[in-house]
């Protein structure tokens, strides 16, 4: 069983992050100053607010084991040193889903970025005073079929649908499928669905500004 802390000053986010953590069956804890320098062998993953991060150096030392809670992206967490040493990033208004997801995926070894955040990481530091015009997650990483295959995925249709809707065979689909998979770096359809809806919603704030 997974043994999550939080470090979360906020009551009312700590108690939601707590109860979706709780529920797949991880052991979920506070953290507080009486527990200096036993924080490392008591843990599996840490969701630390990014200003703790530099204002408590015990942390340094769960190594790729922290996740990053970060507001949005006009948080300095953007600009520091500690955005190379996480594991993961979550927003404080991500879905509840969003920090299980995280959490399954560093106690796995790998790494999370909330889709919502994925131009910041891309546009490297200093990415929150001004974010960039984001561009698409296809760019230049797909053949323009696997791109098709890609959109019609992150409509929600079916590899049967997409098979239809192309008129290729379903094999054919399902290879292209698990290419895109692969190329973009997601783990699942959903995944690649939140990524592409992540990207208009972008796209669109940055229209209007």
């Amino acid at each position: 069983m997974g043994r999550i802390v939080l470090v979360i000053s906020s009551p009312s986010l700590h108690r939601r992050v707590g109860d979706a953590l709780t529920a797949p069956g991880w052991g979920v804890a506070s953290w507080t100053k009486t527990q200096r320098g036993r924080l490392t062998p008591a843990v599996d993953v840490a969701v630390v607010e990014s200003r703790a991060l530099a204002a408590e150096p015990s942390f340094a030392r769960l190594g790729t084991r922290v996740i990053a809670l970060v507001n949005g992206v006009s948080d300095p967490f953007w600009r520091s040193p500690s955005r190379q040493s996480v594991a993961g990033v979550v927003g404080r208004d991500d879905p509840d889903h969003g920090y299980v997801a995280a959490v399954r995926e560093v106690l796995s070894g790998r790494g999370w970025i909330s889709p919502e955040l994925v131009p910041c990481v891309l546009a490297g530091p200093g990415a929150g005073q001004r974010p960039p015009a984001p561009q698409p997650p296809t760019a230049g990483r797909l053949t323009g079929r696997e791109e098709d295959v890609a959109v019609l995925v992150a409509e929600g249709l079916s590899n049967p649908e997409i098979a239809d809707r192309l008129s290729v065979e379903l094999s054919t689909v399902k290879f292209h499928v698990s290419n895109v998979l692969r190329k973009l770096g997601c783990r699942s359809r959903a995944q690649l669905a939140a990524v592409f809806h992540a990207y208009d919603r972008n796209a669109r704030a940055t229209a209007v500004k």
